[in-house]
C-alpha cells in the first residue's frame, strides 16, 4: 500500500504545474515564515483582542506612542508579505515553469506580474479610486489563482518563447537580444491577460476575497445539522489545501450572528454550556475541534517531523515555525514545507478534521463535552481552545489533548511516506549528478 501510495504521489509531484508549485512554495519559505512572525506579534500583543494584550493589560504598561508604532510595523510587514503573495508567487510560478523548457525563466516571471497585476486592477476598478488594486487577488489566501496565472505564462513561453540558456557574464548587447527573443511571448501573455482583465470587468467577477465565499461560510456558520456542517467542512478545508484559504479564515477566531448569541446568552443565564439551544454550529465545531486553529495538522505535523528528525532541511523549516504555529500562525509552515496543493497531504488535510469534528460531536450529543460558545482571543493556542471555548471545562482541553494524539498517529504513515518520497527523489538526483561527471 505504501509503495503504491508513494509511486502514485511522485508520478503527480512530476508533472509540470505540482513541480512548479512545489519549488516557488519552497523558495517563498523565507517571506512566508516572516510573515507569520509579524503576524504573531500582531495578534498576541498589537491587537486589542490579542491574548498577551489582555492577560499582561498591555494598554497600561506600554506608551501608546511604542503601542501603535509597533501596531505600524507588524501591520505593515504582514502587508507586504502576506498581502502581495500573489505577485511573488506569479513571479516565481512563471519563472520555474519556464525553466522546465528552458525558457526565459526572468521574463517570464516579469510577464506573470504584469498579468496579475492587472487582473486585480480590473477586479478592483471603479469601486475605489484610492485602492488601483484589489488585495483578494493579491494576498496569500488567494494564492491558487496566483500559481495558475504563472503556470499559464510559463506554458505561453513555452510554446512561443525561443531556447535559452543562461550565460556566465551578460553585456548590454547581449541582454539587448534576450530581450527581444521575449518580445512575442510576452505579448501573448499579456494579451490574453487583458482579455481576462476585461471580462473581470466586464462581469464584475468578485476574484478569490472573503465575499466570494460568503454564502458558504455563512451557511457553514449558521447551519445546526451535523451532516451539512461535516460535508461544507470538507469543501472548506479543501479549499485551503487549494491555496484558497479566505473561508477557512472567516471561520477561525469569534464569529458573532444570532445563533452564537443565543448560544452565549443561555451560557451566561445557566452559567455553562451543556444545553445550548444549537449544539453542532460549523463556526464552533471547525475551529474548536476540527482544525484546533491549525495544531489537528499543522502543529501535529511540526511534532512528528522534530521527533523523527529525518531531514534536517524540512526539520529546521519546522523548528523555525513552531512558536507561530502553536499561536496559530499558519502559513510560514504550510507554505515552507510546502502543504499547499501538496498530493500527499490532500486527504489528511480534509480527513483529519472531519473525524475530530464527528468525534466531538459524538461527545456533545453524549453529554461529556460542552459546547464551545464563549469568545476567543487572537493567538490563543490552539489545543487551548475548546478550553477557553467552555470557559475552563477540564473536560474539553482532557478530550482535545486526545484528539491531537490520535491526529499525531493518523499523521504518521502520511509522514513515512513523505520520507519515502524523499528518499526516492535523492536517490535519483545523485544519479543524475553521478551520471553527468
Amino acid at each position: 500500500m505504501v509503495d503504491f501510495t508513494t509511486k502514485v504521489v511522485l508520478w503527480v509531484q512530476k508533472r509540470s504545474f505540482f513541480q512548479g508549485v512545489q519549488n516557488t512554495l519552497i523558495m517563498l519559505m523565507p517571506v512566508a515564515v516572516m510573515g507569520s512572525y509579524f503576524q504573531l506579534l500582531f495578534d498576541l500583543v498589537f491587537s486589542p483582542n490579542g491574548m498577551i494584550y489582555n492577560i499582561f493589560d498591555l494598554d497600561k504598561i506600554i506608551s501608546d506612542h511604542l503601542w501603535y508604532a509597533g501596531s505600524f510595523v507588524t501591520r505593515g510587514m504582514v502587508a507586504v508579505t502576506f498581502g502581495v503573495f500573489g505577485v511573488y508567487a506569479a513571479y516565481f510560478m512563471a519563472r520555474y515553469t519556464a525553466r522546465i523548457y528552458h525558457r526565459d525563466s526572468t521574463m517570464a516571471g516579469m510577464a506573470a506580474v504584469l498579468v496579475i497585476l492587472f487582473c486585480s486592477y480590473a477586479s478592483s476598478s471603479g469601486k475605489d479610486s484610492r485602492m488601483p488594486f484589489t488585495t483578494g487577488l493579491l494576498q496569500v489566501d488567494g494564492v491558487f489563482i496566483a500559481l495558475v496565472i504563472g503556470y499559464c505564462v510559463g506554458q505561453v513561453f513555452r510554446l512561443l518563447g525561443k531556447e535559452y540558456q543562461p550565460v556566465a557574464a551578460e553585456n548590454s548587447s547581449w541582454i539587448r537580444h534576450r530581450a527581444w527573443l521575449s518580445v512575442e511571448p510576452m505579448i501573448v501573455s499579456l494579451f490574453l491577460g487583458i482579455i481576462l482583465g476585461i471580462i473581470i470587468y466586464e462581469l464584475q467577477l468578485k476574484m478569490l476575497n472573503s465575499a466570494s465565499f460568503s454564502e458558504l461560510v455563512s451557511r457553514l456558520q449558521t447551519t445546526n445539522n451535523l451532516a451539512e456542517v461535516l460535508l461544507l467542512s470538507a469543501v472548506v478545508t479543501f479549499l485551503s489545501w487549494l491555496g484558497i484559504g479566505y473561508p477557512l479564515r472567516s471561520l477561525s477566531g469569534t464569529i458573532n450572528n444570532a445563533y452564537t448569541a443565543e448560544n452565549l446568552t443561555s451560557a451566561l443565564r445557566h452559567g455553562n454550556s451543556w444545553n445550548v439551544p444549537y449544539k453542532f454550529l460549523g463556526s464552533s465545531l471547525i475551529n474548536s475541534y476540527g482544525t484546533m486553529g491549525g495544531a489537528s495538522i499543522v502543529l501535529a505535523l511540526i511534532v512528528l517531523l522534530l521527533l523523527r528528525r529525518k531531514n534536517h532541511e524540512i526539520e529546521s523549516v519546522a523548528r523555525i515555525s513552531l512558536l507561530p504555529v502553536a499561536f496559530n500562525s499558519t502559513l510560514g509552515f504550510t507554505i515552507g514545507l510546502p502543504l499547499v496543493l501538496n498530493p500527499l497531504f490532500m486527504l489528511p488535510a480534509i480527513i483529519l478534521p472531519l473525524i475530530n469534528m464527528l468525534l466531538a460531536a459524538c461527545a456533545i450529543s453524549l453529554h461529556f463535552l460542552p459546547v464551545c460558545v464563549y469568545p476567543i482571543l487572537k493567538g490563543t493556542p490552539g489545543i487551548l481552545i475548546p478550553f477557553f471555548g467552555t470557559n475552563g471545562n477540564w473536560l474539553a482541553l482532557m478530550f482535545t489533548i486526545i484528539l491531537f494524539i490520535l491526529d499525531l498517529l493518523l499523521l504518521l504513515p502520511v509522514v513515512k511516506v513523505d520520507e519515502h518520497l524523499e528518499e526516492l527523489l535523492r536517490i535519483k538526483q545523485g544519479d543524475l549528478i553521478d551520471a553527468k561527471k
